[in-house]
């Protein structure tokens, strides 16, 4: 007996993959902030070992394949569209964990960016 996924199970599927994938490289982008500011560039090379980057370029490596697994059956276009979800997570958390400002153009771009998002996803569903 084939186990098959309704069509409805497919598009949740697709969407908690891609959210995986967007959460993935938005904490790959905090751990590189955070490593930026823990490097000692008077080290030279040496300097760049540091946990923080080491830690975030494991995660890009992983959001790599993981990507490349996710292209296999999701379009491009729908897929590409949907990591812009990161453009909405990395500002958001850098205000709480680096204390950057979100100001009203960031507010303004996340909505259109969430919006599109949506659009997009329309056609998905």
């Amino acid at each position: 007996m084939e186990f098959r996924l309704c069509s409805v199970e497919k598009i949740s599927m697709k969407f908690y993959i891609l959210i995986v994938f967007t959460l993935i490289m938005s904490s790959g982008q905090m751990l590189f902030k955070k490593a930026s500011l823990d490097i000692d560039w008077d080290q030279g090379i040496y300097g760049l070992i540091n946990p923080w980057l080491i830690t975030a370029i494991i995660l890009y490596g992983a959001a790599t394949l993981l990507w490349v697994w996710i292209l296999r059956s999701v379009p491009l276009s729908f897929a590409y569209s949907f990591s812009a979800l990161a453009f909405v997570i990395v500002p958001i958390a850098a205000s709480f964990l680096f204390k950057e400002n979100i100001g009203w153009q960031n507010i303004v771009g996340t909505i259109f960016i969430v919006m599109g998002i949506f659009i997009i996803s329309l056609k998905e569903i």
